[in-house]
């Protein structure tokens, strides 16, 4: 059934023209009707706006439709002889929207027009997406930030949530969205998030549409959100403008205070001292001028529109270099440092339309991402001294801001897309897109040092360490970056038909979407590595493990390497069939089918280890709305998807040949206190480097006694179970949603829109790990808890497992005022519970960590449970249950040349849950979620006024945009760690019987281990353990920033 289906699709797809498929435009449709309400055939209706000028006849009904029309403002006239000619002005077009339009005719001349002005307000009583759209024009009055990203909070499913990796659509996490921008999927091909080199300034955007629920069958690969953004295009009319945003620290806020836990000695000498460091504020001038002008090339037939607004940050610091103990605290000196960024934006568009039914599109965009110089150090610097390197030669050695000068790097990037779009007929659009975006992820690439770095971390080090606490001799690192770039390329394709007398009104679509992206990379420090170098910790302290201290041993250390090598590159097809019923004019029927063939590569020259095909990921769409007055004022509406993950490829440079990481574990000797001897040499001798690890290392040649490997290759074709495997039956990342509203028209300006949606994740995928003999991890590559996983935990003897568990539901209520009168609000509250053991593709757990695939919830069997061995679900870390935004402008009119806009944003938010965690091989959650309560409200305004003056067509603007007007600093999160010193199985007083990690592990599993734990922590001769910094504030809101902006138009 399901290859008979992929037959007759791919058919369909190959006998039509293409038509666009991810979706950058909208329709407008209507019925022409007399004064009795009875069709009229055969009138014509033409519509014009921008570069757009089409026209359509009425057809036995009366009906006409004009589709895949860009997004702006348009005029609707219909005319008939014997009629009065009819004018619909200012009729907005938006992304994914279809703007209705019945026309009346009354009986009259050609000569006499009736002009009104389309509804502010006006229901979509067939469509079951929940999208929010932005216009160029609203835009203008907001308060925002520079870039598109800070108006997602336009749309009540969206925030921005640093613990959920960026932004979170309908509790999903920062990674599963998918940002579109002309067709052009741009969201980064390893993390899945915006990157800055495609978070556009606004002088480029027409519109934004942010979609979080029900999405038709074209839009794939995003179980969070869907954000699509049309660029500007030209139009007959030459238009531009040009200005200039100006932020500095003298009106912003200052830093938030930074939490230090000091801690010395053990036993009776122990001492931890907590505080906050008040860093001052950084000197800056940041920059973001703006030019834009289009106009045609050819009147009626090609147009251009072009755009450069650069952002520039000059910054500059000053860091004090203290000692470490507060208690003797003495400053050892004062360095300044200069930086620069720039991120780059310039966009190019080229509209034609040679034929009244063709119209083709190209748009290039050049966003390079610049930093000259870095800042090494906070402005408060405890234990370190300013960098300095030798590089030999003419060079020698630079230290402080001759060296940090030199370093910072550069983050190239390019798109560009051409389309066409054919409309030979008003039942027929066919168009075809082709788009390419490049990336090289290669900031803090430059001069690098090519040496070990050194770390003195836990504990203060002793007399003759050469180190202070906090010490780092090369806080930028050494990590080499030599290549990082990626490649996507996509070529969209569809057509769409409109059927009638079939039983009903019937819109066809189908589509295939081909994407191939491609990575090249050599990064890391797998030669040079990185020695931390624990005083007063013991080897089992940082191992985990049971082995025997060497007598007179004052401290332990671990060498690091890490690096990612290689090639890859893989494909994506997308088959997909979307049909708009109309068995009635109030019933609409939105039922689709998506299908997608996609393999994962691998980085070592293996054959892709996943690959699923057609019949793999094969999703339901389906949403019914229904006209519930009959007058296109109320609608009522459901909907059923299934939605499926495209894979990132954090997961094969982790896990199939990419990554390199290994960490070698040595101890630190009286004899040999100073850090530097600890070299890399010192640490490695002639050990060779055994798959899996090592531990202990029987006659090792050098200081590391044990090696533990955390980069075995899952797809090796001779891997098992015990060096890591990647499930044959792997199923693909998929979430299951539903949703009931209703929207309602209320008087002639507002809408109120009422949701309830529930959304869950059905399987995910992810490295679930297991503790090798040597004390490594191998990873099955699967569906945690399901399938292989299962298996592979029964036979090794685990006693429970668990699966990924994501559960959110959600009550929306918004009410909204579209613009009118002088003024417009939105008020929206929702009420929602995210619950499980599992974010999603980034980890709120590790603190926003976007490692799709890779994270850590289930990378050894005791993560998911707790000290007690029970599961660890509950409330997720970015479960946020009450959330009220507030939106509201007025225009003040000062007569005809002069009006002033006041708009402002206030968000009312509940606390996240604080969770305790503890480390035992692995952070894990100690007493189960919400613990240690919620975070106090969050609340944030924003306040934007601008003040225009008009001189005809020509208009001049100054504009003051306050982020935070009230520079609150409320807590974002307590620190959640209770030890200070992470438990081993000898410390914890586990039975006898309990000898390696996989049998510690079983016992938390089986026997639970809380009253050992809060033994170990409670033992009186031993208060280091204990960590008094539990339950601090250690993250803070961030602070009031102000830009003053002039922006002339014309």
């Amino acid at each position: 059934m399901i290859r008979r289906a992929f037959w007759v699709l791919l058919a369909a797809v190959l006998c039509a023209t293409p038509a666009l498929a991810q979706e950058t435009t909208g329709r407008v449709a209507g019925t022409v009707v007399d004064t009795s309400n009875a069709a009229i055939p055969g009138a014509t209706v033409k519509i014009e706006g921008g570069a757009v000028n089409q026209m359509a006849v009425t057809d036995g009904e009366g009906k006409f439709s004009f589709a895949a029309l860009p997004p702006g403002t348009y005029r609707l006239t219909t005319t008939l002889q014997g009629f009065k000619t009819s004018v619909v002005d200012d009729l907005q077009v938006a992304i994914g929207k279809s703007a209705t339009v019945n026309v009346s005719l009354s009986v009259g001349g050609l000569a006499e027009q009736v002009t009104v002005e389309a509804s502010a307000v006006r229901v979509d009583t067939a469509q079951t997406t929940i999208q929010t759209n932005v216009t160029a024009a609203a835009i203008e009055n907001l308060p925002k930030g520079t870039n598109m990203g800070s108006l997602l909070k336009l749309s009540p499913a969206a925030r921005a949530e640093p613990l959920s990796g960026q932004y979170q659509i309908d509790g999903a996490s920062g990674s599963e969205n998918s940002f579109v921008i002309d067709g052009l999927e741009t969201s980064n091909f390893r993390t899945g998030v915006l990157n800055v080199n495609n978070n556009l300034p606004f002088e480029f955007i027409q519109e934004m549409s942010i979609k979080t629920s029900g999405f038709n069958a074209e839009f794939g690969g995003a179980t969070g959100g869907v954000i699509s953004v049309v660029t500007k295009s030209g139009t007959n009319q030459f238009r531009g403008m040009a200005g200039v945003e100006v932020e500095s620290d003298g009106l912003n806020g200052d830093p938030r205070g930074r939490l230090n836990r000091f801690r010395s000695g053990t036993g009776a000498n122990f001492v931890q001292v907590n505080e906050y460091l008040n860093d001052k504020t950084d000197q800056y001038t940041n920059y973001y001028p703006a030019f834009g002008i289009g106009g045609p090339i050819l009147r009626d037939k090609m147009w251009f529109f072009g755009s450069y607004s650069p952002q520039i940050f000059n910054e500059e610091r000053t860091t004090e270099y203290f000692t470490s103990d507060p208690r003797t605290r003495t400053k050892t000196g004062q360095a300044t440092y200069e930086r620069q960024r720039k991120a780059e934006y310039f966009q190019g568009r080229v509209d034609a339309q040679p034929l009244n039914t063709l119209r083709l599109t190209g748009t290039y965009t050049y966003n390079p991402y610049i930093e000259d110089g870095i800042f090494p150090h906070n402005q408060i610097s405890l234990g370190n001294t300013p960098p300095s390197v030798n590089f030999g030669g003419s060079t020698g050695t630079l230290t402080g801001n001759d060296l940090t000068s030199r370093q910072g790097g550069k983050q190239d990037g390019n798109n560009f897309s051409v389309g066409a779009t054919w409309t030979p007929g008003s039942r027929v659009v066919l168009s075809s897109r082709v788009a390419r975006g490049y990336l090289n992820e290669l900031l803090n690439s430059k001069a690098i040092p090519q040496e070990t770095r050194f770390r003195c971390v836990g504990n203060a080090p002793p007399a003759g360490a050469g180190c202070s606490l906090g010490f780092d001799n090369l806080p930028s690192g050494n990590s080499q970056r030599y290549e990082d770039s990626s490649e996507r390329w996509t070529v969209d394709t569809s057509a769409a038909f409109l059927v009638d007398n079939l039983a009903g009104r019937h819109e066809f679509k189908v589509g295939h979407q081909y994407s191939r992206v491609a990575n090249d990379v050599n990064t890391g420090y797998a030669d040079l590595g990185r020695v931390d170098l624990y005083y007063g910790y013991s080897i089992n302290d940082l191992t985990g493990r049971n082995d025997p201290d060497t007598p007179g041993a004052i401290g332990a250390g671990q060498l690091l390497r890490f690096g990612t090598v290689g090639a890859a590159a893989n494909t994506a097809n997308s088959l997909y069939f979307q049909d708009r019923w109309q068995p009635t004019n109030r019933l609409t029927i939105n039922a689709g089918v998506r299908m997608e063939k996609e393999d994962l590569p691998s980085f070592n020259g293996y054959a892709p280890p996943i690959n699923f095909g057609w019949g793999d990921k094969v999703v339901p769409r389906l949403g019914v709305a229904y006209d519930l007055t009959g007058d296109g004022r109320t609608k009522l509406f459901g909907s059923f998807n299934r939605f499926q993950d495209r894979l990132k490829f954090e997961l094969p440079r982790g896990s199939f040949g990419g990554d390199f990481y290994r960490v070698d574990f040595f101890e630190i000797f009286p004899q040999n206190t100073n850090y530097d001897y600890y070299t890399f040499n010192r640490v490695l001798g002639s050990n060779t480097d055994v798959m899996g690890g090592k531990c202990p290392i029987p006659g090792s040649t050098g200081l590391s006694r044990c090696q533990y490997d955390y980069r075995i290759a899952s797809n090796d074709p001779n891997a098992d179970i015990y060096t890591g495997k990647v499930d044959p039956d792997l199923k693909p990342f998929t979430q299951t949603e539903w949703t009931v509203g209703l929207e309602r028209e209320l008087m002639s300006s507002y809408l109120l829109s009422v949701r309830y949606t529930h959304k869950q994740v059905d399987h995910a995928i992810e490295d679930a790990g297991f503790p090798t003999a040597e004390g490594s991890e191998a990873y099955i590559i699967g569906n945690p808890g399901e399938g292989l996983h299962a298996e592979t935990a029964r036979q090794f003897g685990y006693a429970k497992t668990t699966m990924p568990e994501r559960i959110y539901d959600a009550l929306e209520t918004r009410i909204e005022r579209r613009f009118a009168n002088n003024f417009q609000f939105t008020a929206a509250y929702t009420y929602s519970k995210l619950q499980g053991n599992y974010s999603g593709l980034a980890s709120s757990d590790e603190n926003g960590r976007t490692s799709p695939g890779v994270n850590r919830f289930f990378d050894l069997p005791h993560l998911g449970f707790t000290t007690a061995g029970t599961p660890d679900n509950g409330v997720l870390a970015t479960d946020r249950p009450h959330v009220l935004n507030l939106f509201g402008s007025y225009l003040f009119n000062w007569g005809g040349s002069q009006s002033t806009n006041i708009s402002a944003f206030t968000t009312f938010q509940s606390g996240t849950p604080q969770t305790t965690f503890y480390t035992f091989y692995a952070a894990a959650v100690a007493y189960g979620r919400n613990d240690m309560g919620r975070t106090p409200m969050f609340t944030n305004t924003d306040l934007m006024v601008s003040h225009r003056f008009r001189f005809g067509s020509r208009s001049l603007a100054l504009e003051l945009n306050v982020l935070n007007l009230f520079d609150e600093a409320n807590v974002l999160g307590l620190y959640s760690n209770n030890a200070g010193v992470n438990p081993s199985i000898s410390t914890l007083g586990l039975p006898a019987s309990v000898t390696d990690e996989p049998s510690a592990l079983n016992y938390v599993l089986t026997n639970g281990i809380t009253s050992n734990y809060n033994a170990y922590l409670n033992n009186a001769a031993a208060p280091q353990r204990k960590d008094t910094a539990y339950g601090m504030a250690n993250s803070f809101q961030g602070f009031r920033t102000v830009r003053f902006g002039v922006k002339f138009q014309f």
